[in-house]
Formats: C-alpha cells, sequence, structure tokens
C-alpha cells in the first residue's frame, strides 16, 4: 500500500507522520517550532522532519507530501497571508519541497486540511456535503460541496471564524465587528463565565480554589459534568451562538453533516444537542431535518491525518 507524509505546521509543534492511503498512522513524531529563529530555520526544520520520515521505507513507496499550514493559501501552494507566522506571506512551500524531495506536495490552510481529512477518512466519510468547524482558541473551519473543498475566487472562502453575527457586536482581532469568534472563542466563554460568576456560586470557583484567572473552557466543562448550572448556561449560550451562525450556513449550503471539533468541542452531548436545536428552530425545515450534528472523529492525530488526506484530492 502507497504512504503519504503529513506534516501539520503549528505555531507551537510541527506534527508529522507517515499515514498510508487508508488513514493509518505507521509511524508519527512532534518537533517544537522553532519560532523567532526566522523562516529559514522553519522551512529547514520541515525539510529534516519529512527527510527522516522517508529513511524508513523506499522512496518508490510514497505518493507525495501533504502540508497544512496557518495562513491563507493558493492553488499553486503559496502562502500569501499568514498573520501568526512572521515573514511567512508570499512562501510558496510546494515549490520549495518539491524541489528538495521530486515528489508531489500538496499544501493548505489547516482547517481546510482538517475538513478535508474529516470527509476522507473521518466524521464526514460518507457525505459529498459537509461543513467542519473546529473551536479553541479561535474558529477554523471549511466546506466541502459534492465532493470538493470550497475555494472562492481567492482560494480562501470558508473564514467561518470571522463570519459576522451582529452588526453591534465586539471588536475581533481581525478588525471586524461582531464576528462569531468573539462569542465562542476560548476567551469570550471563560469570560462569560466570569461574569456569571460575578453574582452567583458556582463549583467552578471550587475547582480552581477559587482563583478565577485559572478558569478555562476544559474547567468550565468539567463543572458542567458534575451538575453546575452556571456552567451548563454558559454550554447552552455557546450552543445558541454557533447553532445560530450555523442556521445561515445550513440555509446557504444544504450540508448533510456539520462536523465540530476542537478542544471547545470537548464538553460533548449539551453543546452538540444545543447546537442541533437551534439549527431545528432557526433553518428551513426541510433542510434541517436531515443534517446530522456530530464530533470529529480523527482525534489527537487529526492534523497528520488531514495534511496527508491533502494528496489524496
Amino acid at each position: 500500500m502507497k504512504k503519504i507524509i503529513g506534516l501539520d505546521l503549528g505555531g507551537t509543534f510541527i506534527k508529522i507522520g507517515v499515514v498510508d492511503e487508508k488513514g493509518k498512522i505507521l509511524s508519527k513524531k512532534e518537533i517544537p517550532t522553532p519560532q523567532g529563529k526566522g523562516r529559514a530555520q522553519i522551512i529547514k526544520v520541515m525539510a529534516e522532519s519529512i527527510g527522516n520520515c522517508m529513511k524508513n521505507y523506499p522512496k518508490k513507496e510514497f505518493l507525495g507530501i501533504g502540508i497544512g499550514t496557518p495562513g491563507l493559501v493558493d492553488k499553486n501552494g503559496k502562502v500569501f497571508l499568514a498573520p501568526n507566522l512572521p515573514n511567512w506571506n508570499n512562501l510558496n512551500l510546494k515549490k520549495i519541497f518539491e524541489q528538495k524531495f521530486s515528489l508531489p506536495v500538496k499544501v493548505d490552510n489547516d482547517a481546510n486540511a482538517i475538513t478535508w481529512g474529516e470527509y476522507k477518512f473521518g466524521a464526514g466519510k460518507n457525505y459529498d456535503n459537509i461543513i467542519c468547524i473546529t473551536l479553541g482558541t479561535g474558529v477554523g473551519g471549511g466546506v466541502v460541496l459534492n465532493g470538493e473543498l470550497l475555494r472562492g475566487a481567492k482560494y480562501s472562502a470558508v473564514e467561518i471564524g470571522h463570519m459576522p453575527i451582529c452588526y453591534a457586536g465586539p471588536k475581533c482581532k481581525c478588525g471586524n465587528i461582531g464576528c462569531i469568534e468573539q462569542y465562542v472563542g476560548a476567551k469570550y466563554i471563560v469570560d462569560m463565565a466570569k461574569k456569571k460568576l460575578k453574582v452567583r456560586k458556582s463549583l467552578i470557583l471550587e475547582i480552581v480554589y477559587g482563583k478565577i484567572d485559572k478558569i478555562t473552557p476544559k474547567i468550565i466543562s468539567e463543572a458542567y459534568n458534575r451538575g453546575d448550572k452556571l456552567a451548563k448556561e454558559v454550554w447552552i449560550e455557546v450552543g445558541v451562538y454557533l447553532g445560530t451562525l450555523l442556521s445561515g450556513l445550513v440555509n446557504l449550503l444544504n450540508p448533510q453533516v456539520i462536523v465540530i471539533g476542537g478542544g471547545v468541542a470537548q464538553v460533548g452531548e449539551i453543546l452538540f444537542s444545543t447546537i442541533k436545536k437551534t439549527i431545528d428552530e432557526r433553518s428551513f425545515s426541510l433542510l434541517a431535518k436531515d443534517v446530522k450534528v456530530v464530533p470529529a472523529q480523527l482525534g489527537k492525530d487529526t492534523g497528520i491525518i488531514s495534511c496527508a488526506s491533502l494528496v489524496l484530492q
């Protein structure tokens, strides 16, 4: 069976592995991203990591290399905008690594990679039309329509986290007003809990021993799982915001399934059931009744598997 190298470039770690055509990881490794040392050093570490993966197999067994990167990537594999990686703009990763390894290279935005990975090997593998959302510090996502990633004119469609849901909402880091990320990102969830804690008691404070600065979405999830009413209210509010956004996307795109992953999604059923309930209430009933809202399936190795899956487009 042919093999693929999947490399997930993150701000903190580079995750890399060898994956077969069925999405099974054969080997993997995690290397610190050399932030602050310039893009040449990051590229060097990426190349060394790929080379180390290839040492264990004959080159003829490899279909190619899939790379997921922060930022916007064009159809030629060039990163044309990457706000969170210094000097990463206008960098043609496809050209660099094809020249070095003489293998086909596919490069894409990391959120698109995750979407395609879930479509090929995860929760969306039995469907042709999916929306995928990742919930963490921010909100990312992608869309597969009729078996193809939705790209747009500039190859940068589906910036889900920066879709505005309120014309007079809080200012987002992107410069816009009322983006969904400002309502369901990790910081907002924590701030919402802190605001409620000013006037009410909760297990949340017991769990952090009264140290309010130690509150995280994971702590709020723990409190919810122990029956805390305030924590439940937080997750319902987050679910309503997400459900409201997704209601519009259901009407617009008519997906079969909505896949939700990322650290914040680990709270579980309360979030998923609230999202689905809101979609049922706010979308056209004909479109809403059949759409499923499900957790992502690829787990902790999602980055490696998803980046490898790019080669199978």
